[in-house]
């Protein structure tokens, strides 16, 4: 006897029929999946690219051949990909960012300077299982939540308080290239009686100085990374908000009851505090501690290029960022309460800047700059991976030969001129570099102006391994 035969003797058949109704709203709603997708990186990472290929190849899987290792799509079993973008409160600019790379000649899309939000359903059909008892197909909905790479910096000044920060930022201060660049303004900001009543003019002056001094550190030939407060390099929203005339105080001893009322002093404690607490806490908890899974974005050959102090700024940031995150196993109780990210990958972009032979070399370089974090986040059980990737491809290979043996090369257009070149780009270091190593000009890997990426008949040369992050990422989640 049938399952709806029994319904109709047990109820009667308007219940039953209610009840089939019914049941079959389950088994829609058990098809649903949802992943909310970090992409984090420091800025110039690559992240508006990366969100930018990625959403364009799921919306065109259903019909490409452009992701090889991303099951799903290779099996053709991705029925649709719908844009939900435009209904998110702050949409990602997708269709510009688009634009731009489509364009001829084509252009790398602007960073963005705000909260942005990607949203997709992935309707996709099912393999054989108990689920697929329940429907032929599931959807998943992926949100991937981009945002300026400068405001991550202000994570890790959850942990301190006021005093604390200072005497942190007075350590990075206190060596190249920052004291040479803040010698002025440091100079300036220790004549001054901070026990004094405040002057809010001058604390309002001060901060535009020293919001102009992290621009200068920022920019070449510095480049630095560790900048805070990160909204004064990138305000936002927040431009002109009286919680961003903030910077910290090099002084010499911390007054052991505090400042005074009224002070100076006490005015920048408070106004870091409200710094932290209004603009820094509810960012990371609306969002960040909200995530399921993490990609981090990681130019390797940039931080080379840029020389030491770069590159060690770049690890510390790095590092610190990281043990900000919530890490932890995800489980369906615990999630309820506590929301925890159950994998990371971690991506070094700009693979088509480097032969195809040198791409292991660039895993391997990426797992030695994050090792200790990779560890601390191993240790708590969570699935961690290194990969070098590009997401849009911008070089093809090419062969010379020189001395009678064959040279694997790159031929693609130099950004900073526009100029056809082939040529070998280096190799990639597979242990950190050691202080000799920057003496000697060894880093000089050309940047790249990117190829054109077609709006259609996307295929996989048009990237580097984004479909085996895809795979990883979310592959589990089809089957």
């Amino acid at each position: 006897m049938g399952i709806g035969r029994k319904l109709k003797g047990w109820m009667g058949e308007e219940r039953a029929e209610a009840l089939r109704e019914r049941l079959h709203e389950v088994a829609e709603q058990s098809t649903e999946r949802h992943l909310r997708l970090a992409v984090t990186g420091l800025s110039q990472s690559g992240k508006t690219v990366f969100i930018t290929a990625l959403a364009h190849h799921l919306l065109q899987a259903h019909r490409s051949v452009s992701l090889p290792f991303f099951e799903v799509a290779a099996s053709g079993r991705i029925v649709s990909t719908r844009d939900l973008s435009p209904t998110a409160p702050r949409p990602f600019p997708l269709q510009s960012a688009l634009a731009r790379l489509a364009q001829e000649p084509p252009a790398w899309p602007a960073s963005t300077e705000d909260l942005s939000e990607v949203r997709l359903a992935i309707r996709y059909r099912r393999t054989a299982g108990l689920r697929r008892l329940l429907s032929e197909t599931g959807t998943l909905y992926l949100d991937i939540i981009d945002y300026p790479g400068e405001w991550l910096l202000d994570l890790p000044m959850l942990t301190l308080d006021y005093a604390g920060w200072c005497a942190q930022q007075a350590q990075l201060f206190a060596v190249e290239p920052r004291a040479s660049v803040a010698e002025q303004w440091l100079a300036q900001v220790r004549a001054i009686d901070w026990s004094a009543p405040a002057d809010r003019q001058q604390i309002r002056d001060l901060s535009q100085s020293f919001a102009d001094l992290l621009q200068q550190l920022r920019a070449d030939p510095h480049a630095l990374s560790l900048l805070q407060p990160g909204r004064l390099v990138l305000p936002g929203a927040l431009a002109g908000d009286e919680r961003l005339a903030l910077f910290p105080l090099p002084v010499a001893e911390w007054p052991a009851g505090g400042w005074p009322p009224g002070s100076g002093g006490e005015l920048l404690s408070q106004r870091y505090a409200g710094y932290r607490d209004d603009v820094v806490k509810p960012f990371y908890t609306r969002h960040f501690a909200r995530f399921d899974r993490q990609i981090v974005l990681v130019d390797c050959l940039k931080t080379l290029n840029r020389g030491e102090h770069c590159f060690d700024d770049m690890k510390r940031a790095l590092t610190s960022i990281l043990q900000s995150f919530n890490y932890g196993r995800s489980g369906f109780l615990r999630r309820l309460f506590s929301p925890r990210i159950d994998r990371v990958l971690f991506a070094s972009t700009k693979a088509d800047h480097v032969t195809a032979n040198q791409h292991h070399n660039l895993d391997r370089f990426l797992e030695l700059i994050i090792q200790d974090a990779q560890r601390d986040i191993r240790f708590e059980g969570i699935e961690t991976r290194c990969l070098a990737l590009s997401s849009v491809r911008s070089t093809q290979a090419a062969e010379a030969q020189v001395d009678g043996q064959t040279l694997s090369c790159l031929r693609g257009w130099r950004k900073s001129d526009g100029e056809e070149v082939a040529l070998f780009p280096g190799e990639v270091p597979t242990e950190l570099p050691r202080p000799q190593d920057w003496n000697d000009e060894r880093f000089r890997f050309i940047d790249f102006a990117p190829r054109r990426l077609p709006l259609n008949d996307l295929q996989a040369k048009h990237h580097i391994r984004l479909d085996q992050v895809l795979e990883y990422m979310m592959g589990d989640l089809f089957r």
